[in-house]
């Protein structure tokens, strides 16, 4: 049995809380439209500082920033990240007033987050009294009955969050005042503050007017970022030079080249299965005899899974860090092979090189990054293979990989339980615990709006995730793998979504897309290398790219046959046509669409991503709080 450690206690508990009461109340508390709420804005300061501030409105540990200040003796924490809380409260009293002070908090610092709220009571509990609301939210007819203990109400928690749901008020739609002139150039409601260190409209003598909520969150953005560049760049090795490196705050920043029509990339990973391995965990961790256990275990384990994500951001920035160029008396670049050409650095000296990658943390188990669109694919493939390392030859306890493998295995009874298998390119093979991921990648214009390539790349990793789950149901036996899709189309989800669900379902498929993790990197290796045979980039050969794209590619796209032109093709150039092995028209098109977007830094060369990566903030498995007087932490 793994042992389960004590619940966080907030400061002011009882030196002797180890648990949940054998009667209370269960609070849960859901945050709506976290998304739309982070990515509302254009910059990048406004979405780090958005999600930061959803970080810091369910986190329990911080007096200062967060709310530890509203969590009253006697309550026992069991989840406080990632936009959701779970509570535990010795009496409905105490629920109701902890359930009006938070959501005036969140009314006053995020006015656009909507809370959903369930208590349900358990154990002997006396009634709240008739008319009282069931589900922390009015409407309600009267409270529900207690059910039998801690565990049967965590159980009971989701359902009673889903009834909640449907019965949102009036109350909860923001209500701005009238009559105001001055609108806020973020989200177009009343302006209410200036912002001095921000030009309006290119005008730099007229500063930005925004609105209290933009302004709070863009002081919480800077303050996550220089503590999170601070952490993540400490020592971080550079290819050439020892130039100061720093993350951008700005889209344009992004390695953008002036004059050249410059597109970012929005790279959003999630885990998969997560409801199930956190289910799982929580019955084998937890011990029968010690109510709430199960719950207190997996908050451990979602601690783990924090500190993965973290570790994976922390890594995609040193691996790109690791790639830069900065000789004396040029522009820094990340050079490397493909078709893309360097992508050229912001640097303005004497200040930092800015490297044109900006990991946005939103939730615990997910991780989105905006790129220079040409590092993407070579991103999203450093990732998957930083995740599929042995954690039994990189060893280090201290590594995320490492710390999240070792807990669910010893939950399973040992390495030889129910991980999954990673099959290496030499034949062998190895077996870990650390979960697979969806990756969706959105392509968009420099200034297009940050909400929409997070919707778009969102959705690509729904359907990669999706494509996952088919392949288990069509073949239980099939190994479990990532899964990866992406668009370079920006006109919304919905006709990106019909586009790619035709071209898949055409007679001759016109894509090859989502792809598993295994086909991704053959993907890559078969089409875009630059040293693979008959790859469309191989040594550098662009010259096929214009009867590739005026006339292969229109037969590919109606379903012709293209053996004729293939043959003429080859009766012109006076040999064979080279094209890569084994290739399919959809893979085909694939490449064909992202070849002038891709450029391969040799990030894997650059930082080998099967080294441990003990460093930063994350640690064993994620940040832990400092423990409380009188209280242990999980």
């Amino acid at each position: 049995m793994t042992p389960v450690p004590a619940p966080h206690s907030p400061p002011g508990a009882a030196p002797d809380a180890g648990g949940p009461p054998p009667s209370g109340v269960v609070v849960g508390v859901d945050l709506r439209g976290i998304q739309a709420y982070v990515y509302s804005g254009r910059r990048i300061l406004d979405a780090v500082g958005r999600a930061a501030l959803v970080a810091e409105l369910t986190d329990t540990s911080d007096a200062e920033h967060g709310i530890a200040d509203l969590v009253p003796p006697g309550c026992v924490v069991l989840r406080d990240a990632g936009g959701a809380l779970t509570a535990v409260f010795p009496d409905a009293a105490a629920a109701r007033r902890f359930t009006a002070r938070y959501t005036r908090r969140l009314r006053d610092r995020a006015g656009d987050l909507t809370p959903v709220v369930a208590h349900v009571p358990y154990g002997a509990v006396r009634a709240v009294g008739p008319g009282a609301p069931a589900d922390g939210g009015p409407g309600a007819a009267a409270a529900p009955a207690p059910v039998a203990g801690v565990d049967a109400a965590l159980a009971v928690l989701p359902q009673r969050l889903r009834e909640a749901r449907r019965h949102m008020s009036a109350l909860h739609t923001p209500a701005h005042g009238y009559g105001i002139t001055a609108v806020c150039s973020v989200s177009g409601g009343p302006a209410e503050t200036v912002d001095s260190s921000r030009a309006q409209d290119d005008h730099p003598d007229v500063h930005e007017r925004v609105t209290a909520d933009v302004a709070r969150a863009r002081g919480i953005g800077r303050r996550w970022h220089r503590a999170h560049s601070a952490d993540w760049l400490a020592g971080a090795a550079t290819a050439t030079g020892a130039p100061a490196l720093a993350l951008p705050m700005e889209v344009d920043r992004l390695g953008r080249d002036h004059g050249e029509v410059s597109r970012i990339a929005v790279v959003h990973i999630d885990v998969n299965g997560l409801g199930i391995i956190l289910g799982s965990y929580r019955e084998r961790a937890g011990d029968p005899r010690v109510p709430g256990s199960g719950a207190m275990a997996q908050r451990l384990l979602s601690g783990r899974i924090a500190g993965l994500t973290e570790g994976l951001a922390r890594v995609l920035v040193r691996a790109v860090a690791a790639t830069v160029r900065a000789e004396p008396g040029r522009a820094p670049v990340i050079p490397g092979a493909g078709a893309a050409r360097p992508v050229t650095l912001h640097h303005v000296p004497p200040g930092p090189v800015r490297i044109p990658v900006r990991p946005i943390v939103v939730a615990g188990d997910d991780l989105t990054v905006l790129c220079d669109a040409r590092l993407a694919l070579s991103l999203a493939r450093y990732a998957l293979d930083w995740l599929d390392a042995d954690p039994e030859q990189i060893g280090d306890p201290r590594d995320p990989r490492v710390a999240l493998h070792r807990a669910l295995a010893g939950a399973h009874g040992g390495p030889a339980g129910a991980g999954r298998t990673v099959r290496r390119p030499d034949g062998g093979g190895h077996t870990t615990f650390v979960p697979t991921v969806g990756v969706g990648i959105a392509v968009q214009p420099v200034g297009a709006p940050l909400s929409l390539g997070y919707d778009l790349c969102e959705a690509m990793c729904r359907r990669a995730k999706e494509h996952r789950v088919a392949l288990a149901e069509a073949d239980p036996g099939a190994p479990d793998e990532h899964a990866v899709a992406w668009t370079t189309r920006f006109d919304g989800v919905d006709r990106v979504l019909r586009r790619l669900d035709g071209a898949r379902l055409a007679p001759v498929p016109r894509t090859g897309l989502p792809l598993t993790g295994t086909g991704f990197a053959r993907f890559l290796d078969r089409y875009l290398s630059a040293s693979a045979p008959g790859s469309l980039l191989a040594e550098g050969d662009a010259r096929r790219r214009s009867w590739l794209v005026s006339s292969l590619v229109p037969l590919l796209e109606s379903g012709a046959d293209p053996g004729p032109e293939l043959a003429r093709r080859a009766r012109v150039t006076g040999g064979p046509v080279g094209l890569p092995r084994e290739w399919t028209p959809g893979a085909l098109l694939d490449a064909v669409e992202v070849m002038d977007l891709y450029l391969d830094p040799g990030l894997a060369a650059a930082l080998e991503p099967h080294r441990p990566r003990p460093r930063g903030r994350a640690g064993s498995g994620g940040p832990h709080p400092p423990a409380p007087p009188g209280g242990a932490r999980t």
